[in-house]
């Protein structure tokens, strides 16, 4: 037997607190983890901390759900036990998205639309949440819908509730200072503006397309 985690966090950025106001939760972003020390947490999220309109498939780590900040972010941790086949489908999904040539993409219409069912099947293109439960669907779970809040998800896996605090007290593997960096990296104005046009254009262009998995 394995176990796969799922964190729901409560990130300090403006969009996240926008979240929580409107879903009436106190999580606004999830994460599935293939460790219990989350050095191989996934999720689908900005790419960069000073860009939040573009981001896609992304591994996660301490500094991106902090920002940075000396801040507390509360969190819940769920363990799921699963078969070792059970593991490797779920893995393979993961890795399967992590490695396609074809990027996939944070579907940020879904965000914008999800009151009017816009943009939720759009081609490879996720938010973090539907993303987390389709890896869970890999694992025979079964869900009433695959388009739940991570507040909506608090509630579904309440079962396997492991840990409820803050991430600082979960202390979870620190990243390499190579990939912090990185998310920290700030370019000039017209290169951000530039990546937010292309981004949007090509989600406009794959919403025409059913999303493949």
């Amino acid at each position: 037997m394995r176990d796969i985690y799922v964190i729901l966090s409560a990130t300090p950025t403006k969009i996240g607190r926008v979240i929580r106001a409107v879903t009436r939760s106190s999580y606004n972003h999830a994460s599935i983890s293939l460790s219990r020390d989350l050095g191989e947490m996934y999720s689908f999220a900005r790419y960069r901390a000073s860009n939040a309109l573009v981001g896609g498939f992304i591994k996660e780590f301490p500094e991106r759900l902090t920002l940075g900040k000396n801040k507390s972010v509360n969190i819940k941790v769920y363990r799921i036990p699963v078969s070792d086949e059970q593991y490797e489908q779920v893995r393979s999904f993961i890795y399967g998205i992590r490695d396609c040539e074809e990027k996939y993409i944070y579907n940020s219409l879904a965000v914008l639309g999800r009151p009017f069912d816009i943009g939720s099947n759009t081609y490879k293109a996720y938010v973090c949440s539907d993303f987390v439960l389709r890896a869970l669907m890999q694992a025979g779970l079964e869900f009433e819908s695959t388009k739940l809040t991570p507040g909506q998800m608090e509630k579904v896996l309440e079962p396997f509730l492991y840990f409820s605090g803050t991430l600082h007290d979960y202390a979870p593997a620190p990243e390499s200072s190579a990939l912090v960096e990185e998310f920290f990296r700030r370019y000039s104005l017209r290169s951000e503006l530039a990546l937010i046009a292309w981004h949007f254009h090509m989600l406009i262009k794959r919403s025409r397309r059913r999303c493949e998995v």
